[in-house]
């Protein structure tokens, strides 16, 4: 089963896919690139924000060198 996650920054928002088989985490980001995770215990909602972050930060650190 797959849960939906959002995050808004600067007024716009993220969407990710995560979903958890065994103790591994499957993100999918808004480009359709997948990362995962071995959760050892980790919260998997906490776990899926740290993926979608990290992928905003890129995408929003590109849109500003191209400026």
């Amino acid at each position: 089963m797959e849960d939906e996650l959002t995050i808004e920054i600067d007024g716009v928002q993220y969407t990710a896919l995560y979903s958890v088989f065994g103790d591994t985490l499957t993100v999918s980001l808004p480009d359709e690139s997948q990362r995962y995770t071995e959760l050892r215990g980790l919260n998997p909602i906490s776990a899926a924000r740290v993926h979608l972050r990290a992928y905003v930060g890129g995408v929003t650190k590109q849109k500003k060198q191209e400026v």
